[in-house]
């Protein structure tokens, strides 16, 4: 067939070119690490700072995010929601594929042909960047050249769908589908000649509604958030807003320097995976803790605690830890629901304490001081590890032969284990103590930090070429997997301000006769609910510009409310049916049941909900830190 023929030549075309040209961009992302330790040393030790640090790592951010953005797609790493699309037949499944690449196609045509003409212009105004004098043009010309990669590559699975359609036998639902979606690209068009004039409220309502739809279509999370950003626009005010926003928000809301910490952080993790640090701390917390009834499961739980702190990354920690611990676990007899309930729970810490890449997010979409988000998550990640512990006692005292003792060592044994900790610790005290100090910027310390988990893999020669391009790979797919969402949510952030829908949320939940302790759990309860079927970072980016304005009408802290978010997504990572960590350890143990890691994990979500109960009756757990600075 003419289309699989087509699809198979893009794709042929375009994975080595975008895999190179990925790594392209995270050698780029590399080297800002290298130019903010630079910026730092000079300026400590020499009182000389470079001047243009902060341009130069914005204009490297965009390399760096765009470069990756196709190859992600070509590789299935863009975020979506399948939960309900996997339950329908293929032919089904083929016919929504079809409408939701076509969806995703309009967009970055879109944004592909206004950055280009944006580019245009200012290359005829001869505009310049402030400090470094390059041609503005070049920047936007990156983006355009980066969404025309993405554009093709969806274009590839358009054509894949198309194929599939029409061996089914499905050609009428080709028309259908494709009218469908040109009349919802055309709606400001015909909204107009039929001099329908919406409100603005009336045209957030629409918006979310459409939202909510096309979500749950399986289509690319960051595609659907800009397609209905741009049509609320182009409905609240004219085709020409809409149009506007898509051209200069993509390369606005990347050229911004403290995203820098985001491919920083991940970076950091990739080092820190790479260098065996996993198995040195799990081997430490094994001859302190593996003595004990479920001890073996007490020392997963800790080590991912610790290995959390200094990866941001639950799901690096899960896939870290579970190939060391569950191995020992099995030797040992545990039974299989507390060696990977065990697992599950304690790689869901990666969420919440420090560097957390959820934090970040949300500090910067609410504005809010990020090394103070940082510090707030501390305790209350402590008291995450505290009760998974007590959780394992407790249910080991109930029932002994879930979790056998293990082997017993003397004191020299356990003290010297301690040396495994240290690059943890260190790390640590690297990125927070020096943000909590005034040392570093948190972009500066995620750069620190991502630099010292390097030297430390160096130092023990577990980075070779091959594992540095890989960590590089895979830090390139996930920065344009988390950056398209950004994106995104910038442009739907867009509409959501003009259509006054947060505001008039926040004035209807101020407006009701409840206690405003009433309207937080309801709210914490859409965000449990949510969690259920949506990753943690789209589920943050949607709803915390609409939540955010009721938290605040109410009178409750924001950096509060941004630990007892993070606390309810780490929940939804180990609640079915899309709790990622669960699906990470099945992985890794493919002859345990799902059912098994299901009920393995519920002793755990009770110990979550007394938790989450405790940090809510005295928050001062949480601000405790941040009140110091």
């Amino acid at each position: 067939m003419l289309l699989d023929k087509a699809a198979e030549f893009l794709d042929n075309c375009l994975q080595p070119v975008t895999r190179w040209i990925n790594v392209i961009g995270v050698s780029i992302g590399f080297a800002m690490i290298l130019v903010v330790v630079f910026n730092v040393t000079s300026r400590y030790l020499f009182g000389r700072p470079l001047g243009f640090t902060v341009e130069l790592i914005e204009i490297m951010l965009l390399a760096l995010v765009f470069f990756g953005l196709g190859y992600a797609q070509l590789q299935k790493n863009h975020i979506t929601v399948d939960i309900l699309t996997l339950r329908l037949s293929q032919n089904t499944q083929a016919v929504i594929d079809f409408i939701t690449y076509l969806l995703s196609l309009g967009v970055f045509a879109i944004i592909t042909w206004r950055s280009a003409v944006l580019a245009s212009g200012y290359w005829a105004d001869g505009v310049l960047t402030d400090q470094l004098q390059i041609p503005s043009a070049l920047l936007l010309f990156m983006v355009s050249f980066g969404s025309m990669l993405l554009f093709l590559a969806f274009l590839t699975d358009l054509f894949k769908s198309m194929a599939q359609v029409i061996r089914n036998g499905q050609c009428l639902w080709l028309m259908i589908g494709g009218v469908l979606v040109l009349a919802l690209f055309l709606s400001p068009m015909w909204i107009d000649w039929l001099q329908w004039s919406p409100s603005v409220e009336m045209t957030g309502f629409i918006g979310i509604g459409i939202l909510i739809v096309l979500l749950f279509s399986g289509a690319t999370i960051g595609s659907i958030l800009a397609l209905v950003g741009f049509l609320g626009m182009s409905w609240a005010r004219s085709v020409g807003a809409g149009i506007g926003l898509m051209g200069m928000t993509p390369y606005a809301s990347t050229a911004n320097y403290i995203m820098a910490i985001i491919p920083f952080f991940i970076l950091m993790g990739e080092f820190c995976f790479q260098s065996g640090l996993s198995t040195d701390l799990y081997s430490s917390a094994y001859k302190w803790l593996g003595s004990r009834r479920g001890g073996l499961a007490s020392a997963t739980v800790v080590a991912c605690g610790i290995f959390a702190a200094v990866t941001a990354s639950s799901l690096a920690t899960v896939a870290a830890l579970s190939r060391v611990a569950l191995p020992e676990m099995k030797k040992y007899n545990y039974h299989d629901t507390l060696a990977t309930g065990s697992i599950v729970a304690g790689g869901s810490i990666g969420v919440l304490i420090p560097p957390s890449t959820i934090l970040v997010f949300y500090g910067i979409l609410t504005e809010q001081p990020i090394a103070m988000l940082l510090l707030a998550g501390i305790l209350p990640g402590v008291l995450s590890v505290i009760y998974y512990v007590i959780t394992v006692s407790i249910i080991c005292r109930i029932n002994p032969d879930l979790g056998p003792q293990g082997p017993k060592f003397n004191f020299k044994d356990k003290v010297v284990s301690l040396w495994g900790i240290w690059p943890a610790l260190v790390l640590f005290v690297l990125v927070i103590g020096g943000m909590v100090g005034g040392v570093f910027t948190p972009t500066e310390a995620g750069a620190m930090g991502a630099f010292g988990a390097f030297l430390y893999a160096l130092g023990k020669r577990q980075l070779n070429w091959k594992s540095l391009f890989h960590s590089l790979l895979e830090t390139g797919r996930m920065t344009a997997m988390v950056f398209l969402i950004y994106i995104g949510t910038q442009i739907f952030g867009y509409f959501l301000a003009v259509s006054r829908f947060p505001m008039m949320v926040a004035e209807f939940a101020a407006g009701l006769p409840l206690h405003p302790s009433v309207i937080l759990v309801i709210i914490l309860a859409v965000y449990f609910f949510l969690g259920c079927f949506m990753g943690v970072l789209p589920l943050v980016m949607i709803t915390v510009p609409i939540f955010f304005p009721v938290i605040t009408a109410l009178g409750f802290h924001p950096v509060w409310f941004g630990i007892m978010i993070v606390m309810i997504v780490e929940v939804a990572l180990i609640t079915p049916p899309v709790g990622m960590n669960l699906y990470i350890v099945k992985g890794v143990a493919k002859d345990i049941p799902l059912s098994t890691l299901f009920r393995g994990i519920l002793p755990f979500l009770v110990a979550d909900g007394a938790r989450i109960a405790t940090i809510i009756a005295f928050p001062q757990i949480a601000l405790f830190l941040p009140d110091l600075m």
